[in-house]
C-alpha cells in the first residue's frame, strides 16, 4: 500500500473518532434535557397580629401573585391596609387585589394603622370627557400610598388622556398613570386632556445656579401659575419673578401670577442686584477681595467709617462684570482716602464701574501719575459728596486728578474736581485720551492748574449741567482744551432742561485764564485754532465741530 493512502485512512478515522466522541449524546440519546425551573417562596407574615397569615407560595420565576385579603389575622385596635415587604412600614403598600412579579424569595408583612387614623378620600373627575366614567373613588387611611389609575372607560372626542392633575386647568401637579401617591387629605384628580395642539412654557435659570422650573406643556387657553426660584440661587441677585427677554426688558410677571398660554413661551428668572459688603476690616483687605473672589454681576457696597491712609490700588475682578460703591457711614460726617505713595490711587479696571459718594479722595503733591486712572471700559460715577483732590503729577501729561484712557465719567450734583494740578499743562483736572467719555450732568470743576479738562484722541464730553471755574493753564486751554479735530466738546441743556451749565472766561473772580486770554473758556487747538474767552452761562449751546459761536 502507497504511503499516501495510510495516511488518508488514518486522518478519515481521527475525524469519525472526534464526531462520534463530541456529539454521542445527540446520536445516540436524543436532546440534552432543559434545566428545572428557578421557584422562589413568597411568604406572608402576621406583623404581630393573632391568627394565621395566608399560606406561603412556591412558584417560578417570573409568576405574578395577587395580594390576598387578611385572612384570620386579628391586630386589637388597628385596622389592616395592605402588604409591604418592611415589617417597619417603609416602602411601597400592596393592597389587596394588587399584584407583583416574583424574582426572588419575598416576604410581605401585614401593614396595620391605628384605627383612629383618619381616612380621607381621592375622588378622579372626568373633567369634561364626552363619554365613560371615571375610576371609583377610593377611600384611604392617611398616609397610604395609592396607585394612580389610567383613565378606565373615559374618551374625550378630538383628544387624548393625559393622566391628572390636581387643578381641572392642568395648572396644579401632574400625575401620571400608575404613579404613587400618598393620601394626606381629600383630593380630586381631574384627568388631564391634551389637544392636538399643545404649547411649552420653558423656564430658564439666566445665570443663577441650581434648576429652573420644569417645562409645562398644556393645552392652548390653559391658565398655569407661574413657579417661585425653586432650587435657583445667584451671589448678590434677589430673585423678581419672570421675564420674557434674557436682559429683563420684556413684559416682567411675578411669581405665582395666573399665566394664559396661547404659545411656545420662554420665561427668564429677572434677577435684581442687592448690594454685598465684602469682607475685611480695612478697605485694602475689602478691594483685595474683590479682585479675588468677584462675581459676575454683583453690587460691592463699602462704608468707610474712618479715613484711610493707602498706597495704589487696583479695582479689578478678573473681566467679571461688577460694581462697586464707596461711600462714608454719615453724610454729616464725610471721610477721606488719602494716597501715602505714588501712582494712581485707583486703578478702574475694565468691566468695573466705581462709583464715589460722600468720600474725598486725596492725593499727594509730588505724584507720578493722576490720581485716578478709569482703564477701557471701566467707568466712574461721582455722585453728590465726592470729591477728588490736591493731586499733582509732576511726571506725565496724563492728567493730574482723573485720567480716562477709554474709561467713562459721569459728573453729577454737587461733586468736586479740585486742586489738583499737572506740571505739564495737561488735564490738571481731566485728561481724556483714547475714545473717553465725560457725561458732566453737574458738579464743579474748578481751582485746577494745568487746565480743567484736557480732550484729546476720538474723545467726548458732553456737558448739560454743573460749573469750570477758576482753572489755570500756563499754556493754552484753561477750561477747556480740545487738541485733536477726532475730539468733541458738546454743551447743551438735557431734555426737558434749559440749563446746560457755565463754563466762566470772562474776566472775574470765576475766570479759567491762561498764558494767551485773561479769560480762557474754550481753546480749540485745530483747524483755525478759535478761542472762547467769554463767559458760556447757563443757556448757551456750543459744539467743537462747528465753527458758529467761536471767537
Amino acid at each position: 500500500m502507497k504511503k499516501h493512502n495510510i495516511a488518508s485512512i488514518i486522518l478519515i478515522s481521527i475525524i469519525v473518532s472526534a464526531f462520534f466522541a463530541c456529539d454521542e449524546m445527540t446520536l445516540f440519546h436524543g436532546p440534552k434535557p432543559e434545566p428545572p425551573p428557578v421557584t422562589y417562596t413568597v411568604t406572608f407574615n402576621a406583623n404581630g397580629a393573632e391568627g394565621t397569615a395566608s399560606e406561603a407560595q412556591t412558584v417560578n420565576e417570573g409568576t405574578v401573585i395577587i395580594f390576598p385579603d387578611k385572612g384570620s389575622l386579628i391586630s386589637t385596635g388597628n385596622v389592616f391596609v395592605g402588604w409591604k415587604e418592611s415589617s417597619s412600614g417603609d416602602g411601597t403598600t400592596y393592597s389587596v387585589g394588587a399584584s407583583v412579579t416574583v424574582t426572588k424569595n419575598m416576604i410581605f408583612y401585614a401593614q396595620w394603622l391605628d384605627s383612629s387614623t383618619p381616612q380621607y378620600t381621592v375622588t378622579f373627575n372626568a373633567n369634561g370627557a364626552t363619554t365613560g366614567a371615571a375610576p371609583a373613588s377610593q377611600t384611604v387611611y392617611s398616609g397610604i400610598s395609592i396607585t394612580v389609575p389610567g383613565q378606565g372607560t373615559l374618551v374625550y372626542s378630538g383628544k387624548t388622556f393625559g393622566g391628572w392633575n390636581t387643578q381641572a386647568n392642568g395648572g396644579g401637579t401632574p400625575y401620571a398613570v400608575g404613579a404613587t401617591f400618598t393620601v394626606t387629605g381629600d383630593v380630586t384628580f381631574y384627568a388631564k386632556w391634551q389637544s392636538t395642539v399643545q404649547y411649552t412654557v420653558t423656564y430658564h435659570a439666566n445665570g443663577a445656579s441650581g434648576a429652573a422650573p420644569v417645562a409645562q406643556t398644556v393645552d392652548p387657553e390653559t391658565v398655569i401659575t407661574l413657579p417661585g426660584i425653586g432650587s435657583m440661587s445667584y451671589l448678590g441677585k434677589t430673585f423678581e419673578g419672570w421675564n420674557t427677554n434674557t436682559g429683563g426688558t420684556g413684559t416682567d410677571y411675578a411669581e405665582g401670577a395666573a399665566y394664559t398660554v396661547n404659545g411656545n413661551v420662554s420665561l427668564y428668572a429677572k434677577w435684581v442686584s442687592v448690594p454685598i459688603i465684602p469682607p475685611g476690616a480695612t478697605l485694602v483687605e475689602k478691594l483685595a477681595y474683590i479682585r479675588n473672589n468677584a462675581g459676575d454681576g454683583v453690587v460691592y457696597d463699602i462704608v468707610v467709617d474712618n479715613n484711610e491712609y493707602i498706597g495704589p490700588q487696583s479695582v479689578s475682578t478678573m473681566g467679571r462684570n461688577i460694581t462697586l460703591i464707596i461711600h462714608s457711614a454719615n453724610s454729616s460726617d464725610i471721610k477721606s482716602i488719602q494716597l501715602e505713595s505714588q501712582g494712581h490711587l485707583f486703578s478702574v479696571d475694565n468691566n468695573v464701574t466705581l462709583k464715589l459718594q460722600n468720600i474725598v479722595l486725596k492725593g499727594i503733591s509730588a505724584n507720578n501719575k493722576a490720581l485716578v486712572l478709569v482703564a477701557q471700559g471701566g467707568k466712574l460715577i461721582l455722585n453728590t459728596g465726592s470729591k477728588i483732590t490736591l493731586n499733582t503729577n509732576v511726571s506725565t501729561v496724563e492728567g493730574g486728578g482723573i485720567y480716562l484712557n477709554g474709561g467713562n465719567l459721569e459728573l453729577n450734583e454737587s461733586c468736586e474736581i479740585s486742586g489738583n494740578k499737572n506740571t505739564n499743562d495737561w488735564g490738571g483736572g481731566i485728561y481724556v485720551d483714547n475714545q473717553s467719555t465725560i457725561f458732566m450732568r453737574g458738579g464743579i470743576i474748578t481751582q485746577n492748574n494745568g487746565g480743567g479738562i484736557s480732550i484729546i484722541k476720538n474723545s467726548t464730553v458732553n456737558m448739560t449741567g454743573g460749573i469750570i471755574s477758576k482753572n489755570q493753564a500756563s499754556g493754552r486751554g484753561a477750561g477747556i482744551i480740545i487738541d485733536y479735530s477726532s475730539s468733541n466738546f458738546t454743551k447743551r441743556a438735557s431734555e426737558g432742561s434749559n440749563e446746560s451749565g457755565i463754563i466762566y472766561g470772562s474776566t472775574g473772580d470765576n475766570a479759567n485764564t491762561s498764558a494767551i486770554g485773561i479769560g480762557n473758556a474754550i481753546y480749540r487747538a485745530f483747524g483755525t485754532k478759535k478761542q472762547r474767552n467769554t463767559t458760556l452761562g447757563y443757556y448757551d449751546e456750543i459744539t467743537s465741530l462747528s465753527d458758529e459761536g467761536w471767537e
